[in-house]
C-alpha cells in the first residue's frame, strides 16, 4: 500500500504497487471497524484480491493477505518520510518502467527499515535511491574519468583523492580533468560536485555487488554526505515532479 485517502465517510481511495501491473487506483469500501480496513493499512504488503467493474470503471479490493505489516515505520520520523519518498516516487514514475523491479526494491527497502535502526536506515536510503536511479536509466557511470578514461577503481589511487562529479554532462571527472583549464573558469567550476574515491567506490559497489555484500561495506559520515547530496540532486532533477517528502522532510532524510 502506497497510499491511502478518504473517499466519502466510510471508503478509502488506495495506491497500489503489484509486481505484475505496477501502480493500481483500488477502492476499499467498509467503515473503520472493518476488519478489511484494518489490514489494509500503509505500507502493508502481501497479497490482494481485486473486483473490476469495468461498467463502472472501478477497481474494488475484496480481500488482502497481509505477509509485512511495517508497523514501526511509523513510530520514527525518518522512517515515515524515507517511505513516503519511496512511495511518491514509485508513483510519480510509474514505477520506474519495470514493475517487477521496483516491486522488489520497494519491499526490499520496507522490509530493511523495519528491521534496521536509523542509521541503518539512511544508509539504506540512498542505496534505494541510487538503485531507483539505475531503473530510471540516469545513473552515471562512476567507474571512470569521462575525458582521459582513467579508472576510479583501480586500488592502486589514494581513497581520500577527490573526482568530481560534471552536473552539465552527468559524468565523473578526475582531479586532474576537472582541474584543466575549462573546468576552473568560474562559470563551470560551480558545476562539478567533489566526491571522494570512498563514495565512488561505494556507488560501484551497488553497481556490481550482491546487497548483503554491500551492506558490509562500511563508509565514514563525509562519504555518506556526498553519496547523499548527489543521490538526491540526481532524483529531483530526473523525476519531471516536484517531491513532496523531500520538501517537506527537508532536514529529516
Amino acid at each position: 500500500m502506497l497510499s491511502l485517502k478518504p473517499a466519502g465517510e466510510n471508503n478509502s481511495n488506495v495506491t497500489l504497487l503489484t509486481p505484475d501491473k505496477g501502480i493500481i487506483y483500488a477502492t476499499l469500501y467498509g467503515g473503520p471497524k472493518s476488519k478489511l480496513k484494518s489490514l489494509v493499512s500503509l505500507y502493508n504488503c502481501g497479497t490482494i484480491w481485486l473486483y473490476e467493474s469495468p461498467e463502472k470503471n472501478q477497481i474494488k479490493i475484496s480481500d488482502f493477505d497481509v505477509k509485512n505489516y511495517h508497523s514501526s515505520l511509523s513510530q520514527n520520523l525518518f522512517k515515515i518520510y524515507a517511505a513516503s519518498l519511496a512511495s511518491e516516487l514509485s508513483i510519480k514514475t510509474h514505477a520506474a518502467g519495470s514493475s517487477q523491479d521496483c516491486y522488489k526494491y520497494v519491499c526490499g527497502f520496507l522490509d530493511g527499515m523495519e528491521l534496521c535502526n536509523e542509521e541503518q536506515s539512511r544508509l539504506g536510503l540512498i542505496r534505494f535511491l541510487w538503485r531507483f536511479l539505475i531503473l530510471l536509466g540516469v545513473n552515471p557511470d562512476v567507474r571512470e574519468c569521462e575525458n582521459c578514461s582513467k579508472s576510479f577503481i583501480d586500488l592502486k589511487f589514494d581513497m581520500k583523492e577527490f573526482s568530481y562529479y560534471n552536473i552539465l554532462d552527468n559524468t565523473f571527472l578526475c582531479k586532474d580533468c576537472a582541474n584543466s583549464s575549462f573546468y576552473m573558469t568560474d562559470e563551470n567550476n560551480s558545476f562539478l560536485l567533489p566526491l571522494k574515491l570512498q563514495s565512488i567506490r561505494y556507488l560501484d559497489a551497488l553497481n556490481t555487488k550482491n546487497p548483503k555484500e554491500v551492506r558490509q561495506i562500511k563508509i565514514d559520515q563525509e562519504s555518506y554526505e556526498e553519496i547523499r547530496q548527489l543521490v538526491f540532486y540526481l532524483i529531483e532533477k530526473n523525476v519531471e515532479s516536484k517531491l513532496n517528502s523531500i520538501e517537506t522532510g527537508a532536514g529529516i532524510l
